[in-house]
């Protein structure tokens, strides 16, 4: 399953180190990084007994920006200040997920199941002056486990169908994480699917200062 993406980046980023508290930044607003881009996801599954069914997926983003910063920032102990440092960066999001559905509730006219997965992030935030005079780069990976549920239902039989599902974690005060979309889906040959949806990731994950 091959799936097609234009992402909206709504971002926050704090990157600190003992001494320096970074400064909160934006990077569409802060950094001129594009707020909208092209994303292709894959995807692998594996239905066993109609109920059972397994997969894995892989999403990469990216987002680039060029920018002379109109405030001072402070970023992994590096201060690009305003006015003067024009500021190219780069921020790569990899999302790798493994995850399980057993649907308990199953008809003719669609499904209900549960969502048990695994959810792996590399951020990678890369800031640097046009002459690299200073050059920062922060590296962040988490691992998450998620549960959720997942539905669908097929007004016209094998035809059309509409489809939810969400899968989250929260961590207490050190953050949570939310994946959810919804979606229409027509089958007009066998084997073959064209699908339109709407999609929401939030995290917001903390480690020490950096946020």
């Amino acid at each position: 399953e091959f799936r097609y993406w234009r992402p909206t980046l709504e971002s926050e980023i704090v990157a600190s180190v003992p001494g320096f508290p970074g400064t909160t930044v934006d990077p569409v607003s802060d950094l001129g990084l594009d707020e909208q881009q092209n994303a292709f996801e894959g995807r692998v599954g594996l239905t066993l007994l109609g109920r059972h069914k397994f997969r894995i997926g892989y999403l990469p983003l990216s987002f680039d920006g060029d920018r002379t910063v109109t405030r001072d920032i402070i970023f992994g102990g590096t201060t690009f200040t305003a006015t003067v440092d024009r500021v190219l960066t780069d921020l790569d999001v990899k999302i790798l997920q493994a995850g399980y559905e057993f649907d308990f509730l199953k008809t003719p006219v669609g499904y209900l199941g549960v969502l048990f997965e695994i959810h792996y992030f590399d951020v990678q935030a890369h800031l640097r002056t046009v002459t690299s005079a200073k050059d920062e780069r922060v590296d962040f990976k988490l691992p998450l486990p998620a549960v959720g549920l997942a539905f669908r239902a097929y007004p016209i039989t094998q035809i059309l169908s509409v489809g939810a599902e969400v899968v989250g974690v929260t961590i207490g005060s050190r953050g949570h994480y939310l994946d959810g979309e919804a979606s229409v889906t027509l089958s007009p040959w066998p084997f073959v699917e064209l699908t339109g949806g709407y999609r929401v990731i939030n995290l917001h994950a903390e480690d020490g200062d950096d946020e």
